[in-house]
């Protein structure tokens, strides 16, 4: 399913680049500066497509498959198609950029202007899964399906998390979660695990908060009472890795 998202608005086509040695100059020039900016259309018009529910989502299940389809085009489309881009500035700038030298300069920023795109892709996929998740978070959230945990600060896995964290998470990072969790039991909270109310997410009268899962990982809890203990119910779990080029998301923070 994300894989069509690209074969309707690739970031990045090579026949956007079809010139020769025996283009001109100035044609060359015009060409590198109409793939620019047809990658960004393409950026653009990716972003309207997940924003603008290009997966349709009704229910719990449509949602489930639509962040499992925003999952796949972050971690396997749009990096392949990252390569492709790559490889196909590079043939071009091996064909004609060696022999036209002066150019050279304008090849390289071609290609580092398609690796801010495919960042910038990247972030906007993530970001949209990350808001369905918040939204099922909310909408769907889980019961108790562990005994109490934490001498300090009180927790339990929702009985929906094993299963989302199945969906998201391979079975190493699974692992590395649970070590990170079994922290949030310590008395006081370690500072490091960043756990913090999640802002901005436009939730109305529920309190998620977030916190460091490990490589790049970030847990969705929801506060709530059990057997009348107030404890965080940990509700998800999902990569929130920073594809800014250093400047990190507000809920990475």
């Amino acid at each position: 399913m994300p894989d069509l998202f690209l074969d309707k608005t690739p970031l990045f086509e090579a026949r956007w680049l079809s010139v020769s040695t025996a283009t001109s100059r100035d044609d060359v020039l015009l060409r590198i500066a109409e793939a620019e900016r047809r990658a960004e259309a393409a950026l653009e018009q990716l972003g309207r497509t997940l924003t603008q529910g290009g997966i349709p989502a009704s229910g719990a299940v449509d949602r489930d498959r639509r962040i499992d389809a925003l999952l796949a085009l972050e971690t396997r489309g749009i990096p392949a198609s990252g390569t492709a881009a790559d490889g196909a500035v590079e043939r071009v700038m091996m064909e004609v950029g060696f022999r036209k030298r002066d150019l050279m300069p304008r090849f390289h920023e071609l290609a580092e202007h398609c690796r801010a795109i495919h960042r910038r892709a990247l972030a906007v996929a993530r970001d949209a899964r990350w808001a369905l998740m918040l939204e099922r978070a909310t909408t769907d959230p889980g019961g108790p399906s562990s005994p109490i945990q934490g001498t300090g600060t009180r927790y339990v896995k929702s009985d929906r998390y094993d299963a989302r964290a199945a969906r998201s998470l391979p079975p190493d990072d699974r692992v590395r979660a649970d070590r990170f969790l079994k922290r949030l039991g310590e008395d006081p909270v370690p500072p490091e695990l960043e756990l913090s109310p999640l802002e901005g997410a436009g939730l109305e009268r529920t309190a998620l908060w977030g916190m460091k899962a490990g490589n790049g990982n970030r847990f969705i809890l929801r506060r709530g009472e059990l057997r009348g203990v107030a404890c965080f119910f940990v509700e998800d779990v999902g990569p929130y890795p920073d594809h800014e080029g250093g400047r990190r998301g507000a809920l990475a923070r």
